[in-house]
Parts: structure tokens; C-alpha cells; sequence
């Protein structure tokens, strides 16, 4: 995991807003030492990764404000879903006016109350509740980390998550427009991964129908190829 805690410290260094970051103790203690070959520490370390390359992305077009979260949860963010309240999270300004949030591991309330699928990363409204349910999202992300780089999602992992955005009624068109930099294909409900995508590129009808995509390769040291 050392390339990924190498650049989740290199962007710290990029958000002024968290300076507290730029020694990286604050999040990543918890989950460091000891705990480095725990695969939930794994795990949680790739998604953070994901959370702050798109967070940095965004930089480009976006004017970035961390939200400080409460007690414990000042600068730690969630290593499994928790209630958005009190804990930390962005914000994203143009012409300083709030256009959407940007949180992660946020437990998101839907319809179907019994579903208790909430994504690594949401984008939601600018007015979204503290307590928010599906009509405060604009796109959601998941992260899927693998030791086994050269292997596929797995049918398991790519039907949960568009199983997930048929539940949260995300088929449709996104309702704000999200202008990333770099990685402006992201602009969808998309399944990310160190490794390599479910799909076929020649054959997304089933990425279509539930309206994501597929990333893969999303890591320092390769070129990450977006299918769906």
C-alpha cells in the first residue's frame, strides 16, 4: 500500500483547507503499523486514495472547502458507513456559491428501507440534509481494491453496484452537472478499481442500462481506462 499512502500524502499537501493532513497521522494511524496487511485496512486506504485523487481533480474548477467534522471525527473520516452528521466532508464553490458536496462513506436513505448498500463516495446538492436520502444525490462511486491486480471485478461486485443506482433511482441523466479536470469521464456512477473492469469495452449494455462505469487500473503507476 505504500505507493497509495505516498500520493494520499502528496495531495494532503494540495488542500490547504486540511493542512493537519500533510502528516497523513491523523487519518491513516488507525490503520497503519500493525494493521498494514488487514485487508479492511486495505481496503479503506485505496478508497481514501480514490476519494482524494478526485477531490485534487476537482481543485482545477472548483474553488475546495473542508468541512470539519465533530469530536473524534474532526479531521478522521468514517472507515465504514456512518450517519453524515459530524463527520468531515467537501464542498465545492464556483463564483462562491455552493454547487455540490462531496462525501465519503455517508449513509444515504432510500425508499427501500430494508437496503443498506452506501457508497464510498457521493456527490450530492448543495442543500443536502445532514440526514440525506436518494433526492440529494447527483453520482455515486464505489472503490474495490485487489491484491491481484490483473483480476476482474467480479459478477457479484458490478450487479450490487448497479444494483445500488437502480435502488437510489440514479439511471437517469446526473442533475447537476460535475466539471471534472483529468478525469472528466467520471462523470457517471463508477465502480473503481486497482485491477481490472467486469466488462467487456465491446460489450456495456448492461453498464448502460444502470447508467455506470467501470474504471480500472486506478492507481499511481498505471493508466487508468474507463469502460461503460
Amino acid at each position: 500500500m505504500k505507493d497509495f499512502v505516498d500520493h494520499i500524502n502528496a495531495y494532503a499537501s494540495l488542500l490547504k483547507e486540511a493542512a493537519v493532513w500533510q502528516s497523513s497521522d491523523e487519518i491513516l494511524a488507525p490503520v497503519l503499523g500493525t494493521e498494514t496487511n488487514n485487508p479492511a485496512a486495505d481496503d479503506y486506504i485505496y478508497e481514501f486514495y480514490c476519494y482524494l485523487c478526485i477531490i485534487v481533480d476537482l481543485k482545477k474548477n472548483y474553488s475546495i472547502q473542508f468541512i470539519k467534522g465533530e469530536g473524534n471525527f474532526e479531521y478522521n473520516f468514517p472507515r465504514k458507513a456512518a450517519k453524515k452528521k459530524g463527520k468531515p466532508r467537501f464542498h465545492a464553490f464556483e463564483n462562491d456559491e455552493l454547487v455540490f458536496q462531496i462525501c465519503a462513506g455517508t449513509m444515504i436513505k432510500c425508499e427501500f428501507e430494508r437496503e443498506k448498500n452506501h457508497p464510498d463516495i457521493s456527490f450530492q446538492i448543495p442543500s443536502a440534509k445532514e440526514d440525506p436520502s436518494e433526492e440529494d444525490l447527483i453520482i455515486i462511486m464505489d472503490a474495490k481494491f485487489t491484491e491481484a491486480v490483473n483480476s476482474k471485478l467480479s459478477k457479484s461486485e458490478f450487479y450490487k453496484f448497479g444494483g445500488i443506482t437502480d435502488v437510489f433511482n440514479l439511471r437517469n441523466s446526473p442533475i447537476i452537472n460535475i466539471n471534472f479536470d483529468k478525469l472528466k469521464d467520471m462523470f457517471a456512477n463508477c465502480l473503481i478499481t486497482n485491477g481490472r473492469a467486469y466488462s467487456d469495452a465491446n460489450n456495456t449494455k448492461l453498464s448502460k442500462r444502470w447508467a455506470i462505469k467501470e474504471v480500472e487500473n486506478f492507481s499511481p503507476k498505471k493508466r487508468m481506462k474507463i469502460i461503460g
